[in-house]
């Protein structure tokens, strides 16, 4: 099992292949692959040239050089894209942040106002003023859960490890170009 994987990975032929290039079946392959069944000479000559050749070689074929960095180049594109559309939804996420901080900082800020102005009666209050301000300040605090905002936060945590984790990758790219 060994040998098939070795001979597999550094060839890169199929089973089929490795039997037309030595002038036998798939199956004699396939058996000499196990332990099974042995090789004409010349097959074994030719293997272990190969074998040598590709352990030894420096060099690559102009076509895999191509397209090495043409996929290097792609993945770096891709990279610079996803750096954007992370640094975009960081932004957002930022932005939602302080929006809902602001508006609990406020409810909050309500809620103590109407705290005083109930336990002061000689501010004439009026009754349903402080209703209607109470019951805004809880509705919006029940939309603005502490729970939304840390799990915003979270999100927003995720992506500053995803933007490092993108920043490193396109460094390593760049440096393979």
């Amino acid at each position: 099992m060994k040998r098939t994987s070795i001979i597999k990975s550094l060839l890169g032929l199929t089973q089929e292949e490795m039997g037309m290039l030595f002038g036998i079946t798939r199956v004699q392959w396939a058996m000499f692959e196990i332990g099974q069944r042995d090789i004409p000479l010349t097959a074994k000559q030719l293997l272990a040239d190969m074998l040598s050749n590709v352990k030894e070689s420096e060099s690559h074929s102009k076509e895999s050089v191509m397209i090495a960095e043409a996929e290097k180049k792609k993945a770096q594109e891709w990279l610079k894209r996803e750096y954007l559309t992370v640094q975009y939804k960081q932004q957002l996420l930022v932005r939602k942040i302080s929006a809902m901080e602001k508006t609990r900082a406020e409810c909050f800020a309500a809620l103590e106002t109407v705290h005083y102005l109930e336990s002061h009666p000689e501010k004439e209050l009026i009754p349903d003023l402080a209703r209607m301000v109470k019951t805004r300040a809880v509705n919006s605090l029940k939309k603005n859960t502490l729970h939304h905002l840390q799990e915003m936060q979270l999100k927003k945590e995720s992506l500053d490890i995803l933007k490092n984790s993108l920043e490193q990758k396109m460094k390593e790219n760049e440096n393979e170009l």
